[in-house]
């Protein structure tokens, strides 16, 4: 299929919109890593309320880490492991957190590890032990880890939408060459067209500037590429003097014009136009050439 210009500038514009919305979602990041503290300081609140406290208080939650969470009570308490595996999936569930965490809750005297347990993306690969169990009346405090945070997350959109501007420019320049070149080629298809069928009569020769030949009486006779400009040249202004300076352009391109070059093309013009005796390649002294068709 070929690309045109304007599918890859439509393209690159809708990738601009996409990426400019993702990079400015990331921008959010403040917000929501507060909004995560008031998520994990309500689940506090519902254990506590679960375990039959409506007084005490939830200990400021401290983020340990890019991904961990420590909730901590001021007063003692007895949990219900169903409670806090249903109390914290509700909270992530509602609140559209990371699907992958462990949680541990520890004992704070002695630092350890007295409950835990793990959701993954698999309810097969979720790890939740002694279920229906109540722990004692005691002082803990509880960690969730999760396997990504929203700040990850923020961040994978911001490279996202990095890398969809990024995109997003090279389709432009890739419209910009493609819409170049097809300008470029229908420039080169178009000047061809225009003198394809350009025959000039001299006399009886019939010269083919495109070809770069002339014909005379079914023979034809070939031109070389400066010989074919130079009687171009001399073809528009028939019966007319054209002067040297503007024979000698010709060799603009090459950036050194000598004298006895034109002289020289001139001679082999002369030599190829010769069949004709009405056609004569006549030297205007002191001012240039001209070619005469005498009828």
């Amino acid at each position: 299929m070929k690309l045109r210009p304007r599918s890859l500038f439509v393209t690159a514009f809708l990738l601009i919109v996409i990426s400019a919305t993702l990079c400015f979602k990331s921008d959010n990041t403040d917000f929501v890593a507060a909004r995560e503290i008031i998520v994990m300081r309500n689940i506090g609140h519902k254990i506590l309320l679960s375990s039959g406290d409506t007084s005490s208080r939830v200990l400021p939650v401290n983020k340990t880490g890019d991904n961990q969470y420590h909730i901590r009570f001021a007063s003692t308490l007895k949990f219900s492991s169903d409670s806090i595996v249903k109390i914290i999936r509700q909270a992530v569930e509602t609140n559209n957190l990371p699907s992958d965490y462990i949680v541990n809750v520890v004992e704070c005297h002695k630092n350890q590890v007295v409950y835990g347990f793990a959701i993954l993306k698999s309810e097969q690969t979720n790890l939740v032990a002694c279920k229906g169990r109540i722990q004692p009346k005691a002082c803990y405090s509880i960690k969730i880890t999760f396997r990504d945070t929203a700040f990850s997350t923020l961040n994978k959109d911001y490279f996202i939408g990095a890398g969809g501007g990024l995109t997003a420019l090279m389709l432009i320049f890739s419209g910009l060459r493609i819409s170049y070149r097809e300008k470029r080629t229908a420039g080169r298809q178009v000047k061809p067209s225009l003198v394809a069928s350009e025959i000039i009569a001299i006399g009886n020769y019939k010269f083919h500037r495109d070809k770069q030949y002339l014909e005379y009486n079914e023979e034809n006779i070939e031109l070389s590429v400066k010989e074919s400009k130079l009687l171009y040249i001399l073809s528009r202004k028939l019966n007319e003097v054209v002067e040297r300076a503007e024979l000698q352009k010709v060799w603009e391109d090459e950036g050194v014009i000598v004298g006895r070059s034109l002289d020289m093309f001139i001679s082999k013009l002369r030599k190829k136009l010769e069949n004709d005796s009405t056609v004569q390649l006549v030297n205007v002294h002191g001012k240039g050439y001209k070619l005469e068709i005498n009828s």
